[in-house]
């Protein structure tokens, strides 16, 4: 799902999926997804994984059915 009418799409690729506009592992400190530090802070500027929809679907269905952020991160690591 996206919003093409969002100012800031594609903040990461076309036809990403934008379920989630902000990453809920934010900080992940993981650079297989891409992030890494800049001054200090951690970027996401490189990651897609959230934006992937097979990983934003199986991220909000293990939100909705009540999964810790930690286990669902677990998940989404594997994928990685």
């Amino acid at each position: 799902m996206h919003r093409l009418n969002c100012e800031r799409y594609p903040c990461h690729f076309p036809d990403q999926d934008c379920t989630f506009c902000f990453c809920p592992f934010y900080p992940c400190f993981e650079p297989r997804t891409g992030g890494r530090f800049e001054d200090e802070i951690w970027s996401c500027e490189r990651c897609t994984v959230i934006h992937r929809e097979d990983v934003a679907e199986m991220v909000m269905d293990s939100l909705m059915q009540g999964e810790a952020l930690d286990d669902i991160w677990k998940k989404v690591a594997k994928l990685l």
